[in-house]
């Protein structure tokens, strides 16, 4: 039986052939030394490689070579650095959907200076985004946020800033008007706002521009008033110019204006105390002269706790309704004598605060309406505001000053709650202070000349324009 060799006896006859094959081969064969200068030459070729380049990695970009680092690793550190910083100020770590690879290799030393990839190179090729929340009214955008309780947060301040409840004021419910959605969304970093820079935003409105063609005799007084803006509104619109700015017919100027992106509607009842004016009892004493009036009693005011519901919109009525009233205090009428007249008068007769004809004065106001607004004008081929109040009160023999700020300056102080027909209500509109003024009615109504565009009118104290530019009242005995 043949048995195979042992592994002895293999390594035995391995050592004998290369011994023998050896012996065979001169080491002067022209094969041998050549192959052995290949050797020597590839061997020098790559230490000389080796000890002119340096080892780097490329960072591709969407499959576009962007800069040189030094390892695959250096390179994923500085891209986690860039994801980093841009969603550091929102306390979040930006993402991006950009394909970023890496290929190892070798650079002259020159090659990789000149190339070496920035974090501004990075930065600028680089798509980040983060993950935030879009805060959107009737469709239209607010604001990006970096939390849903951000957006949470901020709807609720916007609401508190309108809406304040109290032991008087009984807040029953508070929405808004405009269909409000909050959503995640992809958002570009310098797109994300702050709650503090979103409430701002909220607060400040809708910003509107448009622009305007002067008229032949338009003034900026003249064209806030036709917008229903302040002269600094309208000033502020136009960078540059004053208020001693000329104007030439034809030039085109901005009109700047605001409109909120959401109106708070709260719903509630609110108590409260309201004055009772007292009422004017005259008589006819014969021993006095013809229109000669003599106070016999002062008269003093009432008080009451008055109860009603409302509707606001944005802090303002726009409904209002008593439910209760309830006299604390009852009011004592003041008696004036007064000297006979030329002609019959109601002895004992009772009449609204004042001299007795303040229903005279709305009577007559109200009978101008459609009298068209003129600049300057005092008469009824035209009124502005306080050349109609003016006109009015002289119907009745009372003399006011000619302008809106010297009658706001006189007069009696009255207070919103205990307006009576008859007293000047006075606004803030194109210019600070008291830049119009109009004749309370009753029933929160008053009439006024209005601007350019609409003639004497009635209008309501709620109407946000107006309620938003209350500046004060006055009462003329």
């Amino acid at each position: 039986m043949h048995l195979p060799p042992s592994l002895n006896e293999k390594r035995k006859l391995i050592q004998q052939f290369c011994g023998t094959t050896l012996q065979k081969v001169s080491w002067k064969s022209p094969r041998v030394i050549s192959g052995l200068s290949i050797a020597v030459i590839l061997t020098g070729g790559l230490t000389y490689y080796l000890s002119t380049t340096t080892s780097a990695a490329a960072v591709m970009v969407n499959g576009e070579q962007i800069g040189l680092v030094r390892s695959v690793d250096n390179g994923k550190d500085l891209v986690e650095t860039i994801l980093k910083q841009q969603g550091e100020p929102f306390g979040v770590v930006a993402k991006t959907h950009d394909q970023i690879t890496y290929e190892s290799l070798r650079v002259k030393p020159t090659v990789y200076l000149t190339s070496t990839l920035s974090e501004e190179t990075l930065e600028d090729k680089l798509s980040t985004y983060v993950d935030g929340y879009k805060l959107e009214a009737d469709g239209s955008l607010i604001a990006f946020l970096p939390t849903k309780e951000d957006s949470d947060k901020l709807l609720k301040e916007y609401e508190d800033y309108y809406v304040k409840p109290s032991e008087e004021n009984k807040v029953t419910s508070v929405s808004f008007a405009e269909k409000v959605s909050v959503e995640e969304a992809e958002v570009l970093p310098e797109q994300l706002t702050s709650p503090d820079q979103a409430f701002k935003v909220l607060t400040d409105g809708k910003i509107s521009t448009k622009d305007y063609t002067v008229q032949p005799n338009d003034s900026w007084w003249l064209i806030a008033r036709k917008n229903d803006m302040l002269t600094d509104e309208v000033l502020a619109g136009n960078p540059g110019v004053t208020k001693d700015s000329k104007l030439q017919p034809g030039q085109v100027i901005k009109l700047v204006s605001s409109t909120p992106f959401l109106t708070v509607v709260s719903q509630g009842t609110y108590s409260g105390p309201e004055t009772i004016p007292y009422d004017v009892v005259t008589k006819t004493d014969s021993s006095l002269r013809v229109g000669q009036t003599k106070v016999l009693e002062q008269g003093s005011n009432g008080s009451k706790i008055v109860t009603y519901s409302y509707v606001q919109k944005n802090g303002i009525d726009v409904t209002k309704q008593v439910l209760e009233e309830k006299v604390t205090q009852n009011p004592v009428n003041r008696v004036v004598a007064q000297g006979p007249s030329n002609r019959p008068v109601m002895v004992a007769s009772t009449v609204s605060r004042g001299s007795g004809g303040s229903s005279k004065v709305v009577d007559r106001a109200v009978s101008l309406q459609g009298t068209p607004y003129v600049f300057g004008g005092t008469t009824t081929k035209g009124f502005d505001c306080s050349g109609f109040t003016k006109y009015v009160y002289a119907s009745s023999g009372i003399s006011l000053p000619r302008t809106s700020y010297a009658q706001f300056a006189s007069g009696t102080p009255v207070n919103k709650s205990n307006l009576q027909a008859g007293d000047l209500v006075f606004f803030s509109t194109y210019a600070k202070g008291a830049s119009h003024v109009g004749i309370y009615i009753g029933g929160g109504r008053f009439v006024h000349a209005s601007n350019p565009n609409s003639d004497v009118k009635i209008s309501s104290l709620s109407d946000s324009f107006y309620s938003s530019r209350y500046l004060g009242a006055r009462s003329y005995d």
